[in-house]
């Protein structure tokens, strides 16, 4: 058992050296991309993407464990034999899909997924886009390390000591079950303490460690371990969307959505350049809120905060998961039912980002979450954003992490006070909140009690916004105040509070409340319909910054808003106007209205085709 398990760990260590050698061709092939790059930011693409490689190195070692774990049972003749003509497909394919990425991003600078075939529809594409002529390069590398594959291979195959199997030894089940278990476990990334026994699991944004920096980023990105992935986000998004003619479906969304519009707006921010800090509120719902019509007594802080600025009562998440909300937030692109686009890296470097934008305007910028950055890929989203500064979980002391998912709100609001104490104007800011996310855990007595989850979110909301009103208190006596935007808002809403369903629009209704220094009213109530894809091109609007790159949302304050509000939920679409709401199931196909109706304008069907569209050609 001790020599299989030992044959075992040198697989692992050659796969683990073929990547190695593999990244430093990457770096050396893209060498006029990486001559700049300080020396340590290359060394440490190899110790972050060691967790990519790693995760794929577990997927490739499933099979030859299944044959070193039950050797005994096998003729050793078909063993190597198996074990030859295994790593000679793998390493070729290995060295195709490579070669192919180093060539694909020298010419677009991108890491090579899936989607990328589809270029293979209008080859000219490619032959436009690329030299034929520079192709002898990555040829003769094809060519030689065919070679080198096979004789790898075939050394490996003949070095391993196969049991005899003339005596069937019952340590075989169990070393095959052993070393199983151990290809098993870094695929998913690992273990953690937080929030369970096995982490979150592990994603691209997991390597990235360079937020000024991408071309460091995708060098520490394992290139097969990208493409599998994006093969498993097109499965998953290859559902039936094509539901009406596509120019049908165009027509109604753009009808639906209205012109974009830079008109002149009604100005609510002091004619300078006030620094922007932008408040996500981890699942809070209108109906725990009551100036929102919501239960009362959850939130007295945000009661009393919305008559000293410019709240919105109409307002709606565009989706059912933060994943959903941040990419709405920050890009104004519209929640899907069966992804997030920020999930997919090489689609979110196509996205405007609210954070580049600021920095475009010579803005400090940071995105402060008290768990993992990992989950939902925000490192990577907010690194692509350009963040000066990206703090999280693993930037607190262990014992601070006194939340199952990780510190806080008290700790986190605190630590942007203080940070926000020293930070040069101007600059855009953004926190996450966390607390009140399930299981609902926090440092204080609960308020409703913990019987149920409804009473241990409203308890939890409540510690919430208690962090936020001190937080206000004590930020209304800086010296920043005076020229400072605060937005308040929530990523999405939920069903903890209330008798609203998954798929109800009253699920989505969330706040949003502008409050600040830099605000030249008070006491003021938007009731216009609008959702979360408007609050970019609104903001910048106020700022006089250009906001066209925004496609979906629209300014709220123009004279030619249409108000309109769209958002996913687990099984389709949902759609609100001033005069209808329809809700689609795209699993059943069928829809259910509220309202006035034109059955010959289905806009719930015509928002998930058009955007289910996009997001596959994007």
């Amino acid at each position: 058992m001790k020599k299989i398990i030992l044959q075992y760990l040198l697989l692992w260590s050659l796969f683990i050296l073929i990547f190695i050698l593999y990244r430093t061709l990457f770096i050396t092939y893209n060498w006029s991309i990486y001559q700049e790059t300080p020396f340590r930011s290359l060394l440490l693409s190899y110790v972050y993407g060691l967790k990519l490689d790693l995760s794929f190195i577990g997927y490739l070692m499933v099979i030859p464990s299944v044959f070193m774990g039950m050797a005994s049972f096998i003729k050793p003749k078909l063993t190597r034999y198996f074990i030859f003509s295994y790593l000679s497909l793998i390493l070729c394919i290995i060295s195709l899909i490579e070669l192919i990425d180093m060539e694909v991003y020298t010419h677009w600078g991108e890491k090579f997924d899936v989607m990328h075939l589809i270029y293979l529809r209008k080859p000219t594409q490619i032959t436009n886009s690329i030299n034929l002529a520079t192709l002898w390069m990555p040829l003769l590398l094809f060519i030689i390390l065919i070679y080198c594959n096979i004789k790898c291979s075939r050394w490996f195959s003949e070095k391993i000591v196969i049991p005899s199997t003339k005596r069937i030894r019952w340590k075989s089940p169990i070393a095959f079950f052993f070393l199983i278990a151990l290809s098993l476990l870094p695929i998913r990334g690992g273990f953690s303490l937080v929030p369970l026994s096995l982490g979150i699991p592990i994603n691209v944004g997991a390597v990235y460690f360079d937020s000024q920096n991408l071309s460091v980023n995708h060098a520490a990105i394992n290139t097969l371990w990208n493409f599998g992935f994006s093969i498993k986000k097109i499965l998953k998004m290859e559902t039936q969307y094509h539901l009406m003619p596509e120019q049908q479906a165009n027509s109604l969304f753009q009808e639906l959505n209205g012109a974009y519009s830079v008109e002149p707006t009604r100005s609510l921010v002091l004619p300078s350049k006030p620094n922007v800090l932008l408040i996500i509120l981890e699942g809070f719902s209108a109906n725990g809120i009551e100036v929102l019509g919501g239960k009362t007594g959850v939130t007295p802080q945000f009661n009393r905060l919305s008559h000293e600025g410019v709240l919105f009562t109409n307002y709606y998440a565009s989706g059912h998961r933060s994943n959903r909300g941040i990419g709405s937030i920050f890009s104004s692109y519209p929640g899907l039912p069966y992804d997030a686009i920020i999930e997919n890296t090489l689609k979110t470097q196509r996205l405007p980002h609210l954070m580049r934008t600021f920095k475009n305007q010579s803005y400090n910028t940071a995105f402060y979450y008290g768990g993992e950055i990992n989950f939902a890929n925000l490192r990577a989203y907010f690194s692509q954003g350009k963040a000066d500064l990206i703090k999280s979980k693993s930037d607190f002391p262990f014992s601070t992490s006194n939340s199952k998912w990780g510190v806080h709100d008290g700790i986190m609001f605190d630590t942007l006070f203080n940070d926000l104490q020293k930070t040069k104007n101007p600059f855009f800011y953004s926190l996450f909140t966390l607390s009140s996310h399930e299981p609902f855990d926090i440092p204080i007595p609960k308020k409703f009690g913990d019987q149920t989850i409804s009473a241990n979110f409203q308890s939890s909301m409540y510690y919430t916004d208690q962090c936020l009103g001190n937080f206000i208190e004590k930020a209304k006596k800086t010296s920043w105040w005076n020229n400072t935007l605060i937005v308040i808002l929530a990523d999405h809403g939920n069903t903890h509070i209330g008798n609203t369903t998954n798929g109800q629009k009253e699920t989505f209704h969330i706040p949003m409340l502008w409050l600040g220094g830099a605000l030249n009213v008070s006491d003021t109530v938007v009731s216009t319909l609008s959702c979360q894809l408007d609050l970019a091109p609104t903001l910048l609007q106020q700022l006089r910054i250009d906001h066209t790159d925004y496609f979906y949302g629209r300014n709220i304050f123009s004279p030619n808003y249409k108000p309109r509000a769209y958002y996913s939920y687990g099984d389709g679409f949902g759609v609100i106007t001033d005069s209808m709401t329809q809700i689609y199931n795209a699993e059943i196909n069928t829809s259910t209205f509220d309202g006035s109706f034109e059955p010959s304008k289905d806009y719930g069907k015509a928002v998930y085709q058009f955007i289910s569209n996009d997001f596959l050609n994007r």
